[in-house]
């Protein structure tokens, strides 16, 4: 007699995050979904749905690992130098382009339905706030330095910007933006 056992994973949650972040690699936001992430870990077709309620909800557990690795890589680097946070940061976006595009927007429907995701904006540009010393003047110098970062890492992961001189153009623009008078 054969007996089928039921089959359990032990922490399916997380094998599926890191599942549809090897999708969203392979094809893009538009190509995770639920049933191809539960076939990468061989769980039944069923069991994504007691973690994640549809794709956008498994799609959001990405972004916010993303926006954790960001803010961590952020508080890493020199405290006050910008030229040390653009680094961190384009490199962040450059290292991982569909991850970068998918923590701005890309593929997740209705954003607003999830509180939590513009909660790690908003603590991302916080940490960036604060690493400029941004205590007393939120939002300033930092949503323009955001603006300059998220601007030129898109500018290359679009291919308008070749990768070669990203470091080249950030140097430059982040001294223009250092030496602007606040």
């Amino acid at each position: 007699m054969i007996i089928k056992r039921a089959y359990h994973h032990g922490d399916l949650r997380r094998a599926l995050v890191l599942a549809a972040r090897e999708l969203l690699v392979e094809r893009g936001p538009e190509g995770v979904s639920l049933r191809a992430a539960v076939a990468k870990v061989g769980a039944s077709t069923a069991a994504p749905y007691r973690h994640f309620r549809d794709k956008d909800a498994l799609l959001v557990a990405v972004a916010l690992e993303g926006h954790a690795e960001l803010q961590s890589s952020l508080r890493g680097c020199d405290a006050g130098t910008v030229t040390a946070l653009g680094h961190s940061y384009l490199g962040f976006a450059l290292e991982n382009p569909a991850l970068y595009r998918l923590m701005a927007g890309a593929g997740i429907g209705d954003r607003a339905a999830y509180p939590d995701l513009a909660e790690a904006q908003r603590v991302t540009h916080a940490v960036l706030a604060d690493r400029v010393g941004e205590r007393n003047d939120p939002g300033g110098f930092a949503v323009t330095l955001w603006c300059l970062l998220h601007g030129l890492a898109t500018l290359v992961i679009d291919g308008h910007v070749e990768r070669g001189s990203v470091v080249a153009e950030a140097e430059r623009s982040l001294a223009l933006l250092a030496g602007a008078p606040g």
